[in-house]
């Protein structure tokens, strides 16, 4: 949809035209879904998170002031709703299936093996990320979004993301090297 597209579909909907905001349900619920559970990992948990940033958006879309995509607005919405669950909930679920997301390709059962442990370390690694760094993590790795995608989502700064990228990065290899480390030391 184009963002002209977006702006009568907005208007229509402020004029009372209230069952065409299932389009917007429609256009962007797996996006929003797959954000909510990258940052609060259980499925269930991200499916009524996910309905409720739909709820909020129908309500609030007359604040929508058309300063950033319908889209970017969706996911600055379930990305807060998201944080504050995650700060609600002291389990810190785990954030994203990353197995899929990387999708090895295996050369043999020894490959498959080492990939596994590997696997197995990064997930880990990324598990134990404070939430605003796994949402940056896992949207820029992942889901390949621009350092600007994530700024207009989390509200910080483009130069903040870059730090915090470069950071997380020497953190998340110094302490995955010294675990796989460990791990073929006992082999």
């Amino acid at each position: 949809m184009t963002g002209r597209e977006e702006i009568i579909l907005i208007k229509k909907i402020r004029n009372g035209e209230a069952d065409l905001f299932r389009e917007i349900v429609s256009l962007h619920s797996s996006r929003i879904f797959s954000l909510v559970r990258g940052i609060v990992g259980n499925p269930e948990d991200a499916e009524e998170i996910a309905q409720d940033v739909f709820v909020k958006a129908f309500f609030s879309i007359g604040s929508f002031r058309g300063n950033s995509s319908l889209s970017t607005w969706l996911y600055r919405i379930a990305y807060n709703m998201s944080l504050s669950f995650v700060r609600k909930d002291k389990k810190r679920h785990i954030p994203v299936d990353l197995k899929m997301a990387l999708n090895p390709k295996y050369e043999s059962p020894l490959d498959e093996e080492i990939k596994d442990k590997e696997y197995t370390v990064l997930y880990n690694t990324i598990k134990k990320l404070p939430p605003d760094d796994r949402f940056i993590i896992t949207e820029f790795y992942l889901h390949d979004k621009s350092i600007g995608e994530i700024s207009a989502v989390n509200g910080m700064s483009e130069m903040n993301i870059k730090v915090r990228l470069h950071r997380l990065r020497k953190k998340m290899g110094t302490n995955m090297k010294e675990k796989m480390d460990m791990l073929y030391e006992y082999k």
